[in-house]
């Protein structure tokens, strides 16, 4: 392990070394952010697949029969109701890249902001 520095000539030095380490130490929650929301989602998957096996067991084995019309009541009812969840998670997809976009826009222009100003005041010097 390479031993830490102790002693810098200049204010940036401390900066540099110190930001650069926050930066590379928050990239390493990417990573695990994904394989949670994977594994979550697979575990999830599984568990829906479970109450499914459950439920056809369930009806299979079942000598009461639902009647047409609750059978189609029950439709309509389910089907509203995805509907509005998948409307509101397009709704957090869009929400979500809009944040990002723009959060990257916002680095973008505050990077080439700075860039400018150092230009300049390198041509100065």
């Amino acid at each position: 392990m390479e031993e830490e520095r102790t002693e810098f000539s200049t204010l940036s030095e401390i900066f540099e070394k110190n930001i650069k380490r926050i930066v590379n130490n928050r990239e390493g929650f990417l990573p695990l952010f994904i394989k949670n929301f994977s594994d979550g989602h697979r575990e999830y998957t599984n568990y829906m697949e479970q109450v499914f096996k459950v439920m056809r067991t369930i009806e299979e084995n079942s000598t009461i029969k639902p009647d047409k019309r609750i059978m189609t009541l029950c439709q309509e009812y389910v089907n509203e109701f995805s509907k509005i969840y998948l409307s509101q998670i397009d709704m957090s997809k869009n929400i979500l890249a809009n944040h990002l976009e723009t959060r990257l826009s916002f680095i973008t222009t505050w990077n080439e902001q700075m860039r400018k100003f150092a230009d300049n005041y390198q041509k100065q010097v």
